[in-house]
């Protein structure tokens, strides 16, 4: 009553509740891929030598996945692959493999990607010399926008992130995230971080290597990221998620095992090649070859003369340049001798020219015509009929001749000294 009448009120104070913090929500889940289809696929890419021309495609490349590589086949291989590659309107998957540079000294370069007015700028990965140091494209020059296969644009998203370089997101993260990074950084070295599912992840240099770095909130599990990682084409370990790479497009016939070295560079350790399974085998011995054989002389064979028929110009025997044997009718040494040598046959008569005509005894001489009618000709009684080795052939020493030698001129007659005159002692002319 007397704190009624003296009109006391009291007020209960209640505190005001705590602000709520905002969290932005997740991106959406991807849509599902339709039954029956891979999202993905992968491809045995050959990188070129020198660097490629820059393309545009308008979606990011989809996340990393874990592509680790087998043990070294040979010394001096790089380990060339496990990244994605644009190819005939879709992103596909280059499978990493064990390659031999096509030069020696030649480096590896990896791929880049650049986020450049909500494009991504590609240059696939290739081969240069140790001297050339790769320039991305300027922005000053057009790079070609490529058009995106409508099949597959289902299952790529917009790149999302800050302008720049950049590497694909970790294998598990939402589609379109990227991952700024400085220019040469292969993109294996977020192949062990753990997946995000908005941008704020970067690779940034750290010491010989870099360093993964993520603040809360951006991966999936909402904790903080600082890892250290080798700058190293091949993955350093396990990703936080299964992800295998995409199946092979068009099945078993892509090769399975590693590239060896160049090609004309026999493998050390390996066998000699042989005919491949399946290769067409000549003609059978004895069966006559199909087609139309290659002439004599023709271009890639060898030259000769056709069989059956005679050499042009043969050399004469004996000459210069042919080996020199016996003379017909001799024996070779160390050849027994004959028992019963024959003698050479009967000369027949032949028209030697000038020399007239040579006959054999008991042989009638045939007049000529016009001629006056002779005497029988004596002949000897035995000829010599010992085969005669044909002349030697030597050619001249110079192809210009001697210079003729000059006749010296005759000796002119003597004259008789004339008589003195006065001559007294001198007798008189017989008359």
């Amino acid at each position: 009553m007397l704190l009624a009448s003296a009109g006391c009120v009291v007020h209960e104070v209640v505190p005001a509740p705590p602000p709520q913090a905002y969290e932005q929500p997740p991106p959406p889940a991807p849509a599902p891929a339709p039954q029956g289809e891979a999202e993905y696929y992968s491809e045995y890419v050959e990188p070129p030598v020198g660097q490629p021309p820059a393309v545009a495609i308008e979606y990011a490349p989809p996340p990393m996945v874990y592509d680790p590589p087998p043990p070294m086949p040979y010394a001096g291989a790089v380990w060339v692959g496990g990244y994605w590659h644009f190819w005939n309107g879709e992103w596909i998957w280059a499978r990493g493999q064990w390659m031999a540079p096509p030069f020696p000294g030649y480096l590896w370069t990896p791929p880049y990607y650049e986020l450049r007015g909500g494009n991504v700028v590609y240059v696939a990965g290739f081969w240069r010399r140790p001297t050339v140091v790769f320039v991305p494209p300027p922005p000053t020059v057009y790079v070609p926008v490529q058009v995106v296969r409508r099949e597959v644009v289902v299952y790529y998203s917009r790149p999302v992130g800050p302008q720049g370089c950049f590497v694909p997101a970790p294998p598990g993260s939402h589609r379109g995230v990227i991952v700024p990074a400085p220019v040469g950084t292969p993109p294996s070295v977020v192949v062990t971080a753990p997946p995000v599912v908005r941008p704020g992840m970067v690779v940034r240099p750290s010491g010989s290597g870099v360093e993964v770095w993520a603040p809360p909130g951006v991966t999936r599990q909402g904790g903080a990221v600082a890892r250290p990682v080798p700058i190293d084409s091949r993955p350093s370990g396990a990703p936080a998620v299964s992800a295998p790479p995409p199946p092979l497009r068009g099945g078993p016939q892509y090769p399975q095992t590693p590239r060896g070295p160049a090609v004309g560079q026999p493998q050390p350790g390996a066998p000699a090649p042989g005919p491949a399974p399946g290769t067409p085998r000549g003609p059978a011995v004895g069966q006559q070859p199909q087609g139309n054989p290659p002439l004599p002389g023709s271009y890639g064979t060898p030259h000769g003369p056709v069989v059956g028929q005679p050499q042009a110009n043969p050399p004469l025997p004996g000459s210069y340049g042919t080996p020199r044997g016996p003379a017909v009718g001799q024996p070779q040494p160390g050849a027994p001798a004959p028992a019963n040598p024959q003698q050479p046959p009967p000369a027949t008569p032949t028209n030697q020219g000038n020399h007239g005509t040579v006959l054999m005894p008991g042989q009638p001489v045939q007049p000529s015509q016009g001629a006056p009618a002779q005497g029988p000709v004596k002949l000897p009684q035995q000829i010599d009929q010992t085969p005669r080795r044909p002349p030697t052939f030597h050619p001249p020493a110079t192809s210009t001749p001697p210079p003729a030698q000059q006749r010296p001129p005759p000796p002119k007659p003597a004259k008789a000294p004339p008589p003195e005159k006065g001559d007294k002692n001198k007798p008189p002319p017989k008359e």
